[in-house]
């Protein structure tokens, strides 16, 4: 445990960063949280009153916000599931020594370093046009007609998820990867010798032994997709019929087209407690309490 002088001379180094902190992070958390709390049109700015936790009621009766909810939900459940799977499989697959292994990882990391919007808008154009699109053409050959895969329902939800996957899969890869590279030989050769298979030591062996890294990248994995806006938003808005309108977009639509602020801040602000409660349950209750082993360094 750090003593009170500790603190006091660390101040001048930790002070900055935590001022910049302040600025960037929490002061707009809790003018959200305050404006929450107003009725607040920008087409009436000048009456904006104060009424408490209305907007937070009319949230949990509002059909469109529970059903982004829900939207949000699954999406963030179906995208973590995939890129949590696939990603610790290709790290499992590089781990293994081959020819070119080199150039396999970095053609593996090529959806990584493109930016949220082109890729979206390359899939879009390239692969989900209903008529010039490379996924419908292939169709075509074998003599089906494909949909239009992101203006129909329920093609254009696991149309973003796939993009999503296909994204931050690498990520995920990298993270699995670096985790693997730095485990002891010893008690792998060990369960080996004792005649266990390999995957037998993959979920007996390596898994408990990179638990840690596994619930820290799953808590961030579902951080990112839960907020997830710039890939659905580019290929569907939201749409068709708001089956892809996540909470984010739904804030989006909330406060910049029908200019509900402090409606929309309402609803950003119960974003923002779901996936803190989501996040809390998973370091308390997770695998090995991994929470408990974090906070007690």
């Amino acid at each position: 445990m750090r003593t009170g002088k500790e603190w006091i001379e660390a101040i001048p180094y930790i002070g900055p960063s935590l001022i910049v902190l302040g600025i960037i992070a929490v002061f707009p958390i809790l003018y959200a949280m305050a404006g929450s709390l107003t009725d607040w049109h920008l087409h009436r700015a000048s009456s904006r009153t104060l009424v408490g936790l209305r907007n937070y009621f009319e949230l949990f009766g509002d059909p469109r916000f529970l059903s982004s909810l829900s939207v949000t939900l699954l999406f963030t459940a179906l995208s973590v599931l995939a890129t949590m799977v696939f990603g610790f499989l290709l790290a499992l697959l590089i781990q293994k020594p081959f020819r070119g292994k080199n150039l396999i990882r970095a053609l593996l990391t090529i959806p990584m370093i493109m930016t949220p919007v082109v890729s979206a808008l390359a899939w879009k154009v390239f692969f989900f046009e209903a008529d010039i699109g490379l996924i419908n053409w292939l169709l075509g050959g074998l003599g089906i007609r494909g949909p239009a895969w992101v203006a129909t329902s329920p093609s254009a939800f696991f149309a973003v998820v796939l993009v999503d996957v296909w994204f931050m899969t690498p990520f995920v890869m990298l993270i699995m990867d670096a985790a693997l590279a730095g485990l002891p030989q010893e008690p792998l050769d060990a369960a080996k010798i004792d005649g266990a298979s390999y995957w037998q030591r993959v979920s007996h062996v390596i898994i408990p032994m990179i638990r840690g890294t596994i619930v820290f990248t799953l808590i961030f994995r579902i951080t990112i997709d839960y907020r997830m806006f710039d890939i659905i938003y580019v290929m569907t808005a939201g749409g068709p019929a708001f089956d892809t309108q996540v909470l984010s977009i739904w804030v989006y639509n909330t406060a910049l087209r029908t200019f509900e602020i402090g409606y929309a801040n309402a609803g950003a602000v119960m974003m923002m407690f779901i996936i803190g409660t989501v996040c809390l349950a998973i370091l308390i209750f997770g695998p090995g309490k991994v929470g408990e082993r974090a906070w007690s360094k």
